[in-house]
């Protein structure tokens, strides 16, 4: 891969920003010992720039956010028509999270996501796709757990640069596995704190209060600067959104991704075989579980980020496993062009009850008159 070269302070920077997303500038300056204080600064917009990292991301615990539960629902869907004519039907669908063209073997195909309350109405939209000749077909899982972020590893122990290639020798070797489940409801949440969630899960103005202030002024809502920072620091506190940047081992218009959805003889299996995977090497990994709709399967997905070798390598390795009963693998097309998911769409949470509830009927019937 032809990449611009991280220097090694460059590489610290970003090893600390996985260790403490929150870290100031200062503390980088202290930990790291840079001598030039704006280094920190200069070398984050820099690497912005490079395609090595987005920052203001932060990431949101549906169980935590209302008191109904809210799925992530994945749907790999096949189809036979325009793909800004299938785009415009998915994105009609009030609930639509994103999208990915996968690379086509006999048909065009997307991995496309929708947040949902209610998964037998998003099951009821694709059939009546289906129906009419627009998708062939369709398999859909839904997540209602958190994902753990694996951050690339630049640099080993030893001082020498780490591999994208990882070992696939223990892939069933016993190790902890973190607590993936999603919070529970606990406190009422404020017209301020959804407009900080709003702002926060999209990265908008930088994630800048004084700005977020200024706009939300503007926009009819007079929020004190003071009480959107004590806000923000009880949604932090909380855990109803985590700072997650994006940190990729290349240049994310040089990077490769695909989804492995995987399932062992055993759950226990399944967890040892997707957390080991990729372990201490220079690929970004999210980590996650999904399921049937009916929930007699239950699978690991992770979605990888990495450079192309590693996904030659891991189809071969994995068939050595006589414990994997079962896998798909989805190869992304134009990843870097995706990014990021859109907002759960929170003009739906009713603050009176502290639910979240989409009108997907509404949604069927402008697909209908769509189609």
């Amino acid at each position: 891969m032809r990449t611009e070269k991280l220097t090694e302070n460059r590489i610290l920077l970003l090893q600390e920003l996985s260790k403490n997303p929150y870290i100031s500038n200062k503390d980088l300056i202290n930990i790291a010992g840079f001598k030039d204080r704006t280094y920190p600064t200069i070398a984050k917009r820099e690497l912005t720039r490079q395609g090595y990292l987005t920052e203001n991301n932060f990431e949101i615990d549906y169980g935590r956010l209302c008191k109904n539960e809210i799925d992530i629902l994945y749907a790999f869907i096949v189809f036979d028509c325009e793909d800004e004519y299938l785009q415009k039907i998915l994105r009609s669908i009030g609930s639509y999270r994103e999208s990915f063209s996968l690379v086509e073997i006999c048909f065009s195909s997307y991995l496309a996501s929708f947040y949902s309350d209610d998964n037998k109405k998003i099951r009821e939209i694709l059939d009546y796709l289906v129906d009419k000749g627009i998708v062939y077909s369709y398999i859909i899982y839904k997540r209602h757990h958190k994902y753990y972020w694996r951050y690339p590893v630049f640099i080993k122990g030893n001082g020498k640069q780490a591999s994208s290639i990882p070992s696939f020798d223990n892939l069933l070797k016993d190790r902890e596995i973190p607590d993936l489940n999603f919070g529970k409801y606990e406190r009422r949440l404020s017209l301020m704190d959804l407009r900080i969630i709003d702002h926060f899960q999209a990265g908008n103005l930088n994630c800048n209060l004084k700005k977020i202030q200024k706009y939300e002024k503007e926009h009819g809502n007079l929020f004190s600067y003071f009480k959107l920072k004590k806000s923000l620091r009880e949604l932090i506190k909380r855990g109803i959104i985590e700072k997650k940047p994006y940190i990729f081992p290349y240049p994310s218009k040089e990077c490769y991704k695909f989804v492995l959805c995987l399932r062992a003889n055993t759950f226990e299996n399944t967890q040892k075989i997707i957390f080991n995977l990729g372990e201490k090497t220079r690929i970004f990994e999210k980590i996650t579980y999904v399921s049937s709709l009916d929930n007699k399967k239950k699978f690991g997905f992770l979605e990888c980020v990495t450079s192309p070798v590693f996904f030659i390598k891991l189809m071969r390795n994995l068939d050595m496993y006589n414990e994997i009963v079962e896998k798909r693998v989805y190869i992304i097309k134009n990843y870097s062009k995706s990014l990021p998911a859109k907002n759960i769409p929170l003009e739906y949470y009713d603050l009176k009850t502290q639910e979240l509830h989409f009108p997907f009927d509404e949604f069927f019937q402008d697909i209908k008159r769509m189609v």
